[in-house]
């Protein structure tokens, strides 16, 4: 005689992951909202409630979701600095263009840059994130502050520019040039 098995419950940390997976794309496109919350809960199988007690507040759920995008960061820049040894920079550019092709990274940093102009904490979450990432470029590269500040400009430029629909697949510099006056314009 079979048995049915009881289904399997996923644990805290599990819930936990996907719900920051969910919550990136959600706020990406909604903002932190109650009914941004709602969605990552209905689309885990889970109350709200259980949302705030996996985070403790909405801000929680955004710290996350802030980590999340350094993480997915740093392991593009290293992954790309070791298939580029002898021109890194390029590659972890490439790499970040790559990176908020599908929207939810790029979208998610401008949802948190917002918040973070109103919320110190959120603030001081972004910065350390930056500071992380600009370590990691400098270990990765051996970029001094000149070339960081650089690398860092082109990649608010590209999240920027991915966030108004603008084409980066041929570069920074082409898409930019998208946007200058053609000569035959007034």
């Amino acid at each position: 005689m079979l048995r049915a098995m009881a289904p399997v419950r996923s644990t805290a940390a599990q819930r936990r992951a996907e719900a920051v997976a969910v919550a990136m794309r959600v706020v990406a496109d909604d903002g932190l909202t109650t009914a941004a919350l709602q969605r990552v809960a209905d689309e885990i199988g889970v109350s709200q409630p259980y949302v705030f007690r996996l985070f403790g507040s909405k801000q929680g759920l955004l710290l996350a979701c802030i980590d999340e995008v350094g993480s997915r960061v740093r392991t593009e820049f290293r992954a790309a600095a070791a298939g580029r040894p002898g021109d890194p920079m390029t590659a972890m550019g490439a790499a970040f263009r790559e990176l908020l092709a599908g929207g939810v990274t790029g979208g998610l940093w401008l949802q948190a840059s917002a918040i973070a102009r109103r919320d110190e904490v959120v603030a001081a979450r972004c910065r350390e994130v930056i500071a992380v990432l600009l370590a990691e470029a400098a270990g990765l590269t051996g970029a001094g502050g000149d070339d960081l500040a650089r690398f860092l400009a082109d990649g608010a430029l590209v999240v920027l520019l991915q966030a108004i629909g603008v084409d980066l697949r041929d570069g920074t510099r082409a898409a930019v040039g998208t946007l200058l006056p053609r000569e035959d314009t007034p």
